[in-house]
């Protein structure tokens, strides 16, 4: 049986480089009226985007304005139950939702913006509770 073909690349820009500094993060609005949301953290050179949802109920990780990282900035934390997660491959490493993932996107970064291919995004998600 033929395997289903991958979807292309959809490459949409997030932001311009230096609009995220190291050791911040930041939430994105994804396009054509999704009411999900995106958020970028960057370490040093590397950018990393998630959705914006807790794999255990699916709610929102953030718990003020861009606010996604733990009190010393080495994890992304979960606002609901305090889950926390490795910020760069989105793994639980403790809470409710343990050795579960954030669902990654792929980033390139540009001379100037910062890229994110869209084509990963699961159609639906569970609503949160």
């Amino acid at each position: 049986m033929p395997m289903p073909p991958t979807p292309s690349p959809a490459w949409h820009p997030l932001c311009h480089r230096d609009e995220l500094a190291h050791g911040e993060s930041r939430e994105f609005a994804l396009p054509g009226g999704d009411t999900r949301s995106l958020f970028a953290v960057r370490q040093h050179q590397q950018v990393y985007v998630y959705l914006n949802s807790c794999p255990h109920t699916g709610a929102s990780l953030n718990w003020g304005a861009d606010e996604f990282l733990s009190f010393d900035r080495s994890l992304i934390q979960c606002s609901l139950h305090g889950a926390q997660f490795r910020i760069d491959d989105g793994l639980c490493i403790w809470g409710p939702c343990l050795r579960q993932r954030l669902t990654a996107l792929p980033v390139r970064l540009g001379d100037e913006q910062v890229e994110v291919d869209l084509s990963p995004l699961p159609a639906r998600l569970r609503r949160p509770r």
